[in-house]
């Protein structure tokens, strides 16, 4: 049993932080347009509308099976 300890034992070094200045990127302006960020939001709420729309049928469906079965 001391053998196999023995054997998973690692030795862990770690590296000295360099303690220069953070590397900091200053942007002026805006990322991106108005029309860019509405496109945005109009693609990401009719996908999740699909998206919801596909799980809710799904789990209809499924769960109108199961209780075919059971009125049996």
């Amino acid at each position: 049993m001391s053998k196999t300890i023995e054997q998973s034992v690692a030795t862990v070094s770690c590296a000295p932080v360099s303690e220069g200045p953070p590397h900091v990127e200053v942007i002026e302006g805006a990322l991106c347009t108005v029309s860019e960020v509405r496109r945005a939001v109009a693609a990401g709420a009719l996908m999740s509308g699909l998206v919801c729309t596909v799980v809710g049928v799904g789990i209809g469906y499924y769960l109108g099976l199961r209780d075919g079965r059971d009125g049996r």
